[in-house]
């Protein structure tokens, strides 16, 4: 049974929250919003946690779970209950030369995906 880390958040109630849709490999919908304070620009980041926790070999103190990352991104849309979080990881610029000898810059906007997104998987503010 894969943990609740909501029920283990007692600082901020309202995340972590979920992927409730993706709509491609690097855009995810997050089931919060304008009504939760999420802003235009924030940075999330998208997980999943391990199944097994984790415990310190000397003292046996549970120490969590391992968050499984797959991204970080930035909320590029905000409705009232959800946001769209896009990839802020971009493919690098790179340099091709013409059929001339020219060397040109091409500057690859694209968003890299997210490590296969889910819907429930977790996301929260960074």
């Amino acid at each position: 049974m894969t943990p609740n880390p909501e029920a283990l958040n007692l600082k901020n109630p309202i995340f972590p929250a979920r992927v409730a849709h993706v709509i491609n490999p690097s855009q995810i919908v997050m089931n919060r919003g304008s009504i939760h304070d999420v802003k235009l620009g924030q940075r999330m980041l998208i997980y999943r946690t391990g199944d097994q926790e984790i415990k310190d070999p000397e003292s046996g103190e549970s120490l969590g779970y391992l968050e499984r990352v797959k991204g970080t991104g930035q909320v590029i849309h905000v409705q009232e209950k959800i946001c769209t979080v896009e990839s802020d990881q971009r493919k690098f610029p790179r340099r091709i030369r013409s059929a001339w000898g020219l060397a040109a810059e091409i500057i690859e906007r694209e968003a890299l995906p997210f490590d296969h997104p889910e819907v429930g998987d977790w996301v929260k503010p960074i």
